[in-house]
């Protein structure tokens, strides 16, 4: 079970923070904030579901049914739309943010991708210590069930609660008016002690379903 409001707006921050004021500082505040998080009672067993969100033009498979957050981020004289969708699992969060990027400011939509991948990156030291990646993929809706090109990156987050390992993904699409939607997903672990096999972890076949099975309109 996930805690309340607070835990939401953790994530939130971690994922986006205020990108064009002071974002490296914000999304490491952020990142201390979720990783500190801690499980509440008993954790169900990877009991796989569909989620979709039509209106944000995406659907994911989690663990259980995901906690969904909204909230707005200031971003060039615009509020723009993000949505985090949240499960965590024993020790593992799996986590999906969108961003709403609208016609008039679309052709930033690259730079504020570029901001966030940045953010993160700065804030777990993954610009220190090169995060490792990989190749992905993810699937697009239609019956010819195409598939779009992307990278996951897989990093250790060291901090003073502990290590962490994360894999990140990110992915850009047009919503079909003229604007964009930029998608994060994340799979945050708790790293075992003396642990050192972080890739492996975090590319095991149980996560396949949460990653593999990611659909865009």
């Amino acid at each position: 079970m996930l805690t309340s409001r607070p835990t939401e707006q953790g994530l939130f921050s971690l994922s986006m923070g205020s990108l064009q004021f002071q974002a490296a500082r914000q999304i490491k505040t952020a990142i201390i904030t979720l990783v500190g998080l801690v499980i509440l009672g008993c954790s169900p067993k990877l009991d796989w579901r569909a989620v979709n969100t039509e209106r944000l033009g995406y659907s994911a498979l989690f663990p259980e049914k995901p906690k969904q957050a909204e909230r707005t981020l200031p971003y060039a004289g615009l509020e723009l739309q993000q949505t985090l969708e949240v499960t965590q699992i024993d020790d593992a969060i799996m986590s999906v943010t969108t961003i709403v990027v609208p016609s008039s400011i679309n052709a930033q939509a690259g730079a504020l991708l570029e901001q966030v991948q940045k953010a993160i990156l700065q804030s777990a030291n993954a610009i220190q210590t090169p995060p490792i990646k990989r190749p992905s993929q993810y699937l697009i809706t239609g019956p010819s069930r195409s598939k779009g090109l992307a990278e996951d990156y897989l990093f250790e987050i060291q901090n003073p609660t502990g290590k962490r390992w994360m894999r990140v993904r990110w992915i850009m699409r047009p919503d079909g008016e003229g604007g964009s939607r930029i998608y994060q997903q994340s799979l945050l672990l708790l790293a075992p002690a003396n642990a050192k096999a972080f890739q492996a972890e975090l590319t095991a076949e149980k996560w396949d379903p949460f990653f593999d099975e990611f659909r865009v309109q």
